[in-house]
């Protein structure tokens, strides 16, 4: 089974926090410096991803840190 992530790009302040502390397989840096889901992820454009449950709990870590709650994730 699977989750939604979607990023909230606009909201992003580049904090990385989501890539390079708590979920770096789910979450990359873009070329602004803004989160994106990984490509192995994504779903049409690089701020929605379908990811699998076995990483809900990395995932749940990068939106409970994240400083302006960008990240969203749904079944």
């Amino acid at each position: 089974m699977s989750f939604k992530v979607v990023i909230d790009q606009e909201g992003c302040t580049q904090c990385g926090l989501c890539y390079s502390d708590e979920c770096p397989e789910v979450f990359v840096e873009g070329p602004d410096g803004t989160s994106e889901i990984a490509s192995k992820y994504q779903e049409g454009s690089p701020d929605n991803g379908n990811v699998p449950d076995d990483l809900k709990e990395c995932v749940q870590k990068a939106v409970d840190v994240c400083p302006v709650s960008v990240i969203s994730i749904s079944s």
